[in-house]
Formats: C-alpha cells, structure tokens, sequence
C-alpha cells in the first residue's frame, strides 16, 4: 500500500532540504564561473536561502535565475567596488608578510581586520540585497555592516564558512585537500543558507515592522 505522508517524514525532508542545497551551490558556483558575476550569483543564492530560511515557497533554479537578472546590475557594482577595496586590503597585506618590523607587523594587523570587515560587509550586504530593495551599493555596504554588527553570530557563520578552506591550505593542507571535494558539492550554498537561517531573526523583526517595504 502506498505511503502518501512518506514524503513528509523527516527523513525526507531532510534529504529534500539537503538536494535544495547541492542544487542552490551549482547554480552559485556556475554564477561564479565568471568572475564579474560574483556579486549577482551571490545576491542571487541569497535570494532563494532566505525564502528557505522563511519557509516561503520557492524553486532553487527559476528563483535563483530571477534574483540573479533583478539584481545584476546593482550587484555587480558593488561587487566591483567590494572587489577593489579587497586587493588594496591584499596588497596590504602581502606587502607586510615581505617585510620585517614594526611597521610590518601593523600592515599584516591592519590587513587582517580588514579582511575580516571586508567579508562581514560582503555577506551582509549580499543577504540584505537579495531580500530587499536597494538603489544605491554604498547602502548595501552600509547596511551590510550594520546587519553583521546587529547579528555577530550570524556574522560568525560566514566568516568561518568562507574563511576556513583559506585557512586550512596554509595551516593544514593535507585537511584541505580533504574537506575541498565535499566544499565544492554543498560549500558554498550551505554557507548561504546557514548565514540566512542565522539571519533570519533580525529579518523577521524588519519584516514585522510597519512602514518597512515587505521582503521580495
């Protein structure tokens, strides 16, 4: 006799929410593929985990692909300037790892708080624009911070997500080359949606609030 209810089991669910991951990282990794696309695919990706993260109805490549053509163009601008800020932040810190001294050892300080910040604005500002309306990138990076600095723990979710495979080739290479395959599979989509899901309190109570646009 046929389970109807078989697909609402948690089993199920479960491998049905981990399936909507794989196909949300594809599709991020294929928007990636160009490196100009980057802040759309991300803005996009966005775009679906937080419909996940708010239980609202969603379909990963048809609504990924919408988010991805609504938002290009301002996702791409802020990604050129997200882009730009984040080699100044490299160069910066390279030229300090060349070097020795006091001055040295600011730049490599100072590269990495950077970095840090640089990524909070990146996640942040990505997760608000594939939620919200947005006209302007500096508000997306403004905004971005203040989302990151609201919510540190969801801040925390990205920055360890997105920072741990870079970590872990110049400390543990051999643990690197370990956990890659499985990164490229679910890595990045699952980042997405961990972050959404952490982030998913702070929207709520924006969403709640009246006189605020409704969340697309």
């Amino acid at each position: 006799m046929k389970n109807n209810h078989l697909n609402e089991t948690p089993f199920f669910r479960a491998m049905g929410f981990i399936g909507d991951v794989f196909l949300l990282n594809l599709a991020w990794l294929l928007g990636c593929v160009l490196l100009v696309t980057i802040g759309a695919s991300t803005s996009a990706a966005f775009s679906v985990a937080g419909k996940m993260a708010a239980r609202q109805e969603y379909r990963v490549f048809h609504d990924y692909w919408a988010a991805f053509r609504r938002d290009f163009k301002l996702a791409t601008i802020t990604w050129v300037v997200l882009a730009a800020a984040g080699l100044l932040i490299f160069a910066d810190y390279q030229i300090g790892l060349a070097h020795t001294g006091t001055l040295s050892n600011v730049m490599i300080a100072a590269g990495t708080a950077l970095g840090v910040v640089w990524l909070c604005v990146m996640g942040g500002g990505y997760a608000l624009l594939g939620r919200y309306t947005y006209r302007r990138w500096a508000d997306v990076l403004r905004d971005g911070l203040r989302i990151c600095l609201g919510r540190p723990a969801a801040a925390l979710v990205w920055l360890v997500g997105m920072a741990m495979l870079p970590v872990l080739n110049t400390l543990l290479p051999a643990l690197f080359w370990y956990l890659l395959p499985l990164w490229v599979l679910i890595g990045g989509g699952g980042i997405i949606v961990a972050t959404a899901f952490a982030l998913r309190p702070a929207f709520a109570r924006l969403e709640g609030k009246q006189n605020n646009p409704p969340a697309r």
